[in-house]
Parts: structure tokens; C-alpha cells; sequence
């Protein structure tokens, strides 16, 4: 089997490149020139260097390929919404435009479950909930994967490539600080959330997600496969910031939403003229998402490929923790 990996220096391509190559499968990555692709080379992956903007290149790192992972996306950077939408959208159509003139066996898309918008209280998200009908409501991120996520439906559906659509949620793992949540942050040794306690947060551990990953390839079956994911669906604020502290000795401190909404928008005005604050979104319609109970469904890829997260929620924060000292 030979693979190419799209955004193979990013936080989850890392670890998928090391993975894959632990297994003795042949990668080839498409990335910019920068030290962590030399260090993917030196590792022994291949590494075609350029960029999402530029067919020949993509063409040159799939060419061959039986499977290719497409993670390559603008997440945090600074940036405006062209900007967003050419690397997330425009980059993912080349890539499955190329892969289908080229041949290729199967794509594997890293979308997310950003992609969703609010919902009825006590509603499961599952794999037919529409993406979020208001997108222009959402950060340029959330905007972009929720475009990019329908274009890769459209294309699976009217092409004759092979696509699965992958929606983690919040990823973590080793070189990342354990999250806090949709809405906190952490000062010191005290993390401050709002929002309901008991409310659910969907968490990926890195290691779980990238086993996750090449069980869908390993099970596909038909034209069309999409798959919501995390660890566990029940997993609630309060249990995780539980077990956050048995490993980091952190303190919670939980506050209800409500000074969040009523702040938004001042907070929206002052972020958007910092010069990095572009992306960030405060609107009514952001803050309602952010704070409801957001039950996600993840039967589907449990019950189709037998997938199930091998590191526990205490072993999976124990190694985050201890790589970050």
C-alpha cells in the first residue's frame, strides 16, 4: 500500500507519518519547505515540498498513491477570510480533483465537527445533521471546514472517487496543553470555564484519532463513507476537568454563560482590531454553540469498523501532560 499524506507536518500529520511508517508502509508527504518536513525525511518519509495552491505539486505527491490522507488545513493562523477559504476549500478541491484524474484508491478527509451549528436541546449530532445553515455567522475556520465538508459530500457523491469524511473534535495529545473547554482558559494553576458542568465536550486524543483514521480505510466500504468522532460521547465537563486534575493538580472554577453573551459582542470589537483577531467570532449565534449541550454521535464508526479508543481518557491526559513538562 502506498500513501500520501497532505499536512504531514501539522500536529495530527506527525503523528500519522510516524504511525504509518512504524508500520512499514511507504509515505509520501506533500508539505512546505521547513524544518519539520527535513525531519520527516530524515525519518524516512518522502516529502514533496509545496503547497495546497499548486496542482503539479499535489499531482507529484499523489501520483501512485493508493490512499490519501488530506489534512492539510488552515486552523489558528492569522489571517482573513480569503485566505481561509483558498487554503480549506480551494485546497481541498484541487487535492480531489487531482486524485481523481490520478486514480486514487481512496481519500481520507480530516473535516471536524466545528461543521455543525446549534441544535435543539437534547438533540444527538449525528452523520445526517445538516452542516450549520448560518455560516457566515461562524469564525473564517468554522466557515471554511463548513464549505470545504460539504464540497467533499458533493464530490464523493457526483464523482467516482472514493472519499471518507473524518469530524474529530477537540484533538490533543503530546505537544499540545490539555484543553479547557469550548469557552475558558487557564491562569496559573486555575482554569476558569463557562458554562454548564454536566454539558458534554468532545475530546480526540491524538494516538486514538490517528487509529481511528486508518480503521476507516482498512474497513471501507462503498463509494461514500463520513464518520463523526471522539473518544466518548458521554464524557462531560466535570468528569474531564476531574480527571484533568488528578494529573496536573489544576483547579476548575465553573461559571454559568450568561456574562459570556452579554460580553460577545464588546469583546468581538476588541479582538477584531488587534491584528491577529480577524478569525475570531463572538456573534449571538458562535456564544449559543459554544454553550449548549452538544451530544454527539459517534455509533456509526463503532458500530461499521469495530472502532473503539485504545488509550483511556487518564492514560491519554497522563501523556500529554507528562510530554509538556
Amino acid at each position: 500500500m502506498r500513501v500520501c499524506v497532505t499536512g504531514g507536518t501539522g500536529f495530527l500529520g506527525t503523528v500519522l507519518v510516524r504511525d504509518l511508517l512504524a508500520r512499514g508502509i511507504p509515505v509520501r508527504v506533500l508539505a512546505r519547505p521547513s524544518r519539520r518536513a527535513d525531519q520527516l525525511e530524515t525519518q524516512g518519509a518522502e516529502v514533496v515540498r509545496g503547497g495546497l495552491g499548486d496542482p503539479d505539486c499535489i499531482a507529484r505527491a499523489v501520483e501512485g498513491a493508493d490512499i490519501v490522507y488530506h489534512l492539510a488545513a488552515k486552523v489558528d493562523a492569522p489571517g482573513g477570510r480569503a485566505d481561509f477559504l483558498e487554503t480549506n476549500v480551494a485546497g481541498t478541491e484541487r487535492v480531489l480533483t487531482v486524485c481523481l484524474r490520478q486514480g486514487v484508491g481512496r481519500v481520507v478527509y480530516a473535516s471536524s465537527l466545528a461543521v455543525y451549528g446549534p441544535v435543539p436541546n437534547g438533540q444527538r449530532i449525528d452523520e445526517n445533521t445538516p452542516c450549520d445553515q448560518s455560516p457566515q455567522l461562524r469564525d473564517f475556520y468554522a466557515q471554511s471546514k463548513i464549505l470545504a465538508d460539504e464540497l467533499a459530500v458533493t464530490f464523493a457523491r457526483e464523482t467516482t472517487l472514493p472519499i471518507t469524511i473524518l469530524r474529530p473534535g477537540i484533538v490533543y495529545g503530546s505537544g499540545k496543553q490539555l484543553p479547557v473547554g469550548l469557552l475558558g482558559f487557564t491562569l496559573g494553576k486555575t482554569n476558569f470555564v463557562f458554562g454548564n458542568p454536566n454539558y458534554r465536550i468532545p475530546l480526540n486524543y491524538v494516538e486514538n484519532l490517528v487509529d481511528a483514521m486508518q480503521v476507516a480505510v482498512q474497513s471501507a466500504g462503498g463509494q461514500f463513507q463520513q464518520f463523526n468522532l471522539v473518544d466518548d460521547d458521554e464524557l462531560t465537563l466535570a468528569n474531564y476537568h476531574q480527571a484533568k486534575t488528578a494529573v496536573d493538580k489544576t483547579v476548575t472554577h465553573f461559571f454559568p454563560g450568561w456574562p459570556v453573551r452579554l460580553a460577545g459582542p464588546f469583546a468581538e470589537i476588541a479582538i477584531r482590531m488587534l491584528p491577529v483577531g480577524g478569525s475570531v467570532r463572538f456573534s449571538k449565534h458562535q456564544l449559543n454553540r459554544a454553550l449548549q449541550d452538544r451530544w454527539y454521535d459517534t455509533r456509526r464508526i463503532r458500530e461499521e469498523t469495530g472502532w473503539a479508543p485504545k488509550v483511556g481518557l487518564k492514560d491519554a491526559l497522563h501523556r500529554t501532560w507528562k510530554a509538556g513538562r
